[in-house]
């Protein structure tokens, strides 16, 4: 992963895809992959309760852009307003 920077975390598919579409216009290089939530540790850590409720499914998976640290303001600077905002769970 050396020289390889993340401009893109989100737990939506459809922003994911638009994201990818952005930077497929101005042809900048990605890689992009799909990361599941961890577990909490302690007892009983592979049992998300959240899987118990009623009602939408909380979603579990990650979707991630990564590019060339060269490239990472070029790359934000596209982005920005265009998809969500990064969140805290991945991008720094």
């Amino acid at each position: 992963m050396l020289g390889k920077r993340l401009v893109y975390s989100s737990k939506d598919r459809e922003d994911w895809e638009k994201a990818k579409s952005i930077l497929q216009k101005e042809r900048l290089a990605f890689h992009d992959w799909i990361s599941e939530e961890p577990p909490v540790g302690g007892c009983g850590s592979k049992i998300d309760i959240r899987s118990f409720g009623k009602g939408k499914p909380v979603p579990k998976e990650i979707f991630k852009i990564e590019v060339d640290k060269h490239d990472l303001q070029h790359a934000q600077d596209i982005l920005k307003d265009q998809v969500q905002p990064p969140r805290s769970y991945g991008v720094g």
